[in-house]
């Protein structure tokens, strides 16, 4: 099945920009309302919030424009029929991330690519019809990346929890914090 969601925007540089003005809890309850649903209407959000609809509406078109957010349809690539689906990690020389980054970004198969600051230099996820379509993968792609010293591949057999619900940055600490102590450990 394919699940519409709320994601936070990222594309290139709008992940680091900061907000143009301070998101305030009518833009954080839109947000919460699409997370939990990414085809609720205006209407039924104006209902569930207390505001008029069109005032949803425009509220929601700004917080497009902006990139605070963005709604979009993700795919279970089993479900799908893909066999191989992986997260990979690249150490790299130096100076080579943000163009091995850029390079893997253009790719079809690759279904996210983040710069890292740690452990990592370069980690993306990677969806093929089967392993042995990696194989050729790897010979092929990953071989000609420039500046590669180390390929870690994570093959994921089993996706545990796949949801981007994030709650306004100060109350996420609170959140961890109160499920620390009411005994939230493995």
């Amino acid at each position: 099945m394919t699940d519409l969601v709320t994601v936070p925007a990222s594309d290139g540089d709008r992940a680091r920009r900061t907000p143009v003005r301070r998101l305030d809890a009518l833009d954080h309850g839109i947000m919460a309302e699409l997370q939990e649903d990414g085809r609720r209407t205006y209407r039924e959000m104006s209902q569930r919030l207390n505001v008029a609809p069109g005032t949803i509406r425009s509220r929601v078109l700004q917080l497009l424009e902006e990139g605070v957010f963005r709604v979009i349809a993700i795919p279970d690539p089993w479900k799908m029929g893909y066999q191989f689906h992986a997260s990979v990690g690249l150490r790299l020389l130096p100076g080579k991330a943000q163009a091995v980054g850029s390079f893997l970004a253009g790719r079809d198969e690759v279904t996210w690519v983040g710069l890292v600051s740690t452990g990592y230099d370069v980690i993306f996820e990677v969806t093929l019809p089967d392993s042995r379509s990696f194989g050729e993968y790897k010979e092929q792609v990953l071989a000609a990346l420039d500046g590669v010293q180390q390929v870690d591949v994570f093959e994921i057999w089993s996706i545990q929890k796949f949801r981007y619900n994030m709650a306004p940055p100060e109350r996420a600490l609170d959140d961890a914090i109160a499920d620390r102590s009411q005994g939230g450990t493995v």
